[in-house]
C-alpha cells in the first residue's frame, strides 16, 4: 500500500470490525432463527459496506486513480464486491441463514487484506491503463462470485445432510429447497467464470498493447487459467448430469479453497504477477 494516511486506513479497519458482530448475529440466527437477528446482522454488514465504500472513495481521491494497482487494493476490491454481494443476496432473498455461510467468507477476505496492507506495493508504468484496470476489477468480481458460490454450496451441504439423516432442525426450515440452492450456486459459479474469462481476456489485451508476449511464466496467469478450466469443466459436468447435487456443491467448496489459498500463496511466495517484479515480464 502506498503512502496510506492513517485517517483513511481506519475506515478499512472499521469495515472489518463491523463484520464481526454481523457474523455473530448470523451464526446465532442459525441456532435461534429470529428475524430480528437476521435484520441486525444485515444492518451491521451494510454499515461495513458503507465504511468500505468510503475508504475506497477516499483512497481513489488520494491516489488520483482507481484503487486497483496493488495487491492490497485488489484484495480490498474483492472484499468490497463480496460484501456488496452478500448484502444484496440477503436483502433480496431474506434468508438469514445463508448469511451464516457467506459472512465468514466476507470477513476472511477483509482479514487477508491486512497482510497485503503491510507490503509496500508500488505501482509500475502501465498500471493506469484501462484494460489492466478492467482486468483487475473483473478478476476481483469473479472471486466475489466464486466465494458466494462456496457459501451457497455450504448451505446446500447442510440441507442435504439433514435430509439424509432425517433430522430436520431449525436450519432445514430456514434454507431454500435443495433444487433452488443448487441453481443459485450454479448461477454464482457461472457468473464468476464469465467474469474471470473476461478478466483474462482484458489482461491479454493489455499485454499486447505493451508489446509483451502472451506466452509467459507469470504464475498468476497460469493459476487463473487453471481455475477457469476447473470451473468450466465442473459446470459442463453438471449440465451433462454426472456432477450434480452434493458432488457439485463439494466441487464449488474445494475450488474456492484452492482459489482462496492459491491467491494468497501465489502472491506470498511467487510475488504475484511477474510484471510487478522489476526485470520480469
Amino acid at each position: 500500500m502506498t503512502d496510506m494516511p492513517p485517517a483513511f486506513f481506519w475506515l478499512y479497519r472499521t469495515a472489518f470490525v463491523l463484520q464481526l458482530p454481523a457474523l455473530a448475529f448470523f451464526v446465532t440466527y442459525a441456532f435461534k432463527p429470529k428475524r430480528s437477528l437476521a435484520l441486525a446482522a444485515t444492518a451491521f454488514l451494510a454499515a461495513s459496506l458503507l465504511a468500505h465504500v468510503l475508504f475506497t472513495v477516499l483512497l481513489a481521491g488520494s491516489a488520483g486513480r482507481l484503487p486497483l494497482a496493488s495487491g492490497f487494493e485488489a484484495i480490498s476490491a474483492w472484499g468490497l464486491a463480496l460484501t456488496a454481494l452478500v448484502v444484496e443476496v440477503e436483502w433480496r432473498h431474506r434468508l438469514g441463514l445463508l448469511g451464516a455461510f457467506l459472512a465468514p467468507l466476507s470477513a476472511a477476505t477483509l482479514l487477508m487484506g491486512f497482510r497485503f496492507a503491510l507490503s509496500a506495493d508500488l505501482p509500475v508504468p502501465g498500471l493506469g491503463d484501462g484494460w489492466l484496470l478492467s482486468h483487475v476489477a473483473l478478476a476481483m468480481l469473479s472471486y466475489a462470485f466464486f466465494t458466494a458460490a462456496a457459501g451457497a454450496a455450504g448451505a446446500y451441504l447442510v440441507q442435504d445432510s439433514q435430509l439424509k439423516s432425517k433430522r430436520m432442525g431449525a436450519l432445514f426450515y430456514e434454507l431454500p429447497p435443495l433444487g433452488e440452492l443448487e441453481g443459485l450456486l450454479a448461477r454464482l459459479a457461472g457468473a464468476g467464470l464469465l467474469a474471470l474469462c473476461l478478466a483474462i481476456a482484458a489482461g491479454f489485451v493489455w499485454r499486447l498493447r505493451l508489446g509483451l508476449p502472451l506466452a509467459s511464466a507469470d504464475p498468476k496467469i497460469g493459476f487463473s487459467l487453471g481455475m477457469a478450466c476447473a470451473y468450466a469443466l465442473g459446470l459442463l459436468a453438471r449440465l451433462q448430469g454426472p456432477l450434480r447435487g452434493r458432488r457439485f456443491a463439494w466441487l464449488c467448496v474445494l475450488l474456492f479453497l484452492a482459489l482462496f489459498f492459491g491467491v494468497y500463496l501465489v502472491d506470498l511466495y511467487f510475488g504475484g504477477h511477474a510484471f510487478l517484479r522489476p526485470g520480469v515480464a
